[in-house]
Parts: structure tokens; sequence; C-alpha cells
């Protein structure tokens, strides 16, 4: 049996691709319930600004909290990529093995 490197390579795109579109649908489901879960405390943040019911420094103070709240959780988005990135290069790697072992 042959060995055809460019097959090989479209076969292991291919695996990638299929392993990291799963992946990222999750992802971006994971960042918008996010986004969604902190919508109440800015809404509720914004208003009580515009409204006057808080000061700039109230508010600021309030905003760095937010902040450290969100990037917290996106570093989860973090993990789940380098999982997925991880997955992706395995499923690419893996093909590649088979095509070799194939060919044995």
């Amino acid at each position: 049996m042959s060995f055809d490197i460019d097959q090989v390579l479209k076969d292991m795109a291919a695996a990638a691709t299929k392993s990291a579109k799963h992946e990222v649908a999750g992802i971006r489901d994971y960042a918008d319930s996010i986004l969604e879960n902190e919508k109440a405390s800015l809404k509720e943040l914004g208003e009580a600004r515009v409204n006057g019911e808080i000061t700039d420094k109230v508010f600021d103070r309030e905003i760095a909290r937010e902040k450290k709240v969100v990037q917290t959780e996106l570093l989860t988005i973090q993990l789940m990529t380098d999982a997925a990135a991880q997955r992706a290069a395995n499923a690419a790697i893996d093909v590649f093995i088979k095509a070799v072992k194939a060919a044995i």
C-alpha cells in the first residue's frame, strides 16, 4: 500500500476540524451563558449610575468587581479551548499514525 502524504494531510485536517467543530459550539454557548448570567447585575449597575443612585466612585469599584467575575469565568473558556486544541491535534495525529501503519 502506498503512502500519499497529500491525502493523509487532508484526512488529518478533516479529523481536526470535525473534533474542533463540536468544541467551538460548546465554548460559544458557555461564553453566552457567562454574559447572560451577568446581565441582571450589569443592568442594575448601569441603571443605578444613569439614575444617579450611585457615584462614579461606586460605579468604578463595582465595574472592577464585575470585570474580575467575567475574567474568572473566561479563564474556564481558555481551559476549554486548550483542551479542544489538544483533542483536535490528537485526532489529526491518530489519522497520521493509522495511515503510516496501513502503508507498512
